[in-house]
């Protein structure tokens, strides 16, 4: 416990500060952009979500940093979201929409998807499968995003938490408010499978 406390202490580096501000900034623009407006004209699912975020921050950044879609993680496993300062990846972010969309009778999908499951957000990143640079070496932080179709962000963050706990995870990798205004910002601390740690950045929007 103390150690996870004092984790979530520490700060990250400069430049992932700076990325982290940048999107805490420009969040709440997002679902008014010419981006979003043009990509999610017909289809509005994770995808293009997350293609219209990718655009509008890069154009928002004015090429400060570049948002690249579907960037390679761990073995076959991909992510969402890499971000990238020149050639490096310095920072990766999964998408999720909540309420999390049912799925088909072939692919159903858990409401908890967010947390724990197949295709799991903070799971994968406690496995290690997310959270790495392009040669596999660990991020101390990392992100998640979620676009909320539904409800408010207290509901959410209610909710979000339950599921942690549900999924036999301690009570201090709950999710702690940063933020709840206009757009929403939390923070949680996570043991990896190896014994390391990642700490995640959550931005929220309504959509």
């Amino acid at each position: 416990m103390e150690g996870i406390h004092t984790y979530r202490e520490l700060k990250p580096n400069k430049l992932t500060q700076r990325l982290l501000d940048s999107i805490r900034s420009e969040l709440n623009l997002f679902p008014s952009s010419e981006e979003f407006q043009k990509v999610l004209a017909k289809k509005k699912n994770e995808n293009q979500h997350s293609t219209a975020f990718c655009l509008y921050m890069t154009n928002v950044c004015q090429s400060a940093f570049y948002y690249n879609r579907e960037n390679a993680q761990k073995g076959s496993y991909t992510i969402d979201i890499g971000v990238y300062k020149g050639a490096n990846l310095i920072f990766v972010i999964e998408a999720k929409v909540l309420p999390t969309p049912k799925g088909t009778k072939q692919h159903p999908r858990n409401e908890h998807e967010y947390v724990y499951g197949k295709g799991a957000g903070i799971q994968r990143f406690k496995d290690g499968n997310h959270g790495v640079d392009n040669i596999d070496s660990p991020f101390d932080d990392s992100g998640m995003i979620a676009f909320i179709k539904e409800n408010d962000f207290t509901f959410w963050h209610e909710k979000v938490n339950t599921w942690i706990l549900d999924a036999k995870c301690k009570e201090s990798e709950q999710l702690q408010a940063i933020k709840i205004d206009s757009t929403a910002s939390f923070l949680s601390a996570h043991p990896r499978k190896d014994g390391s740690m990642i700490r995640l950045h959550h931005f929220w929007v309504k959509v």
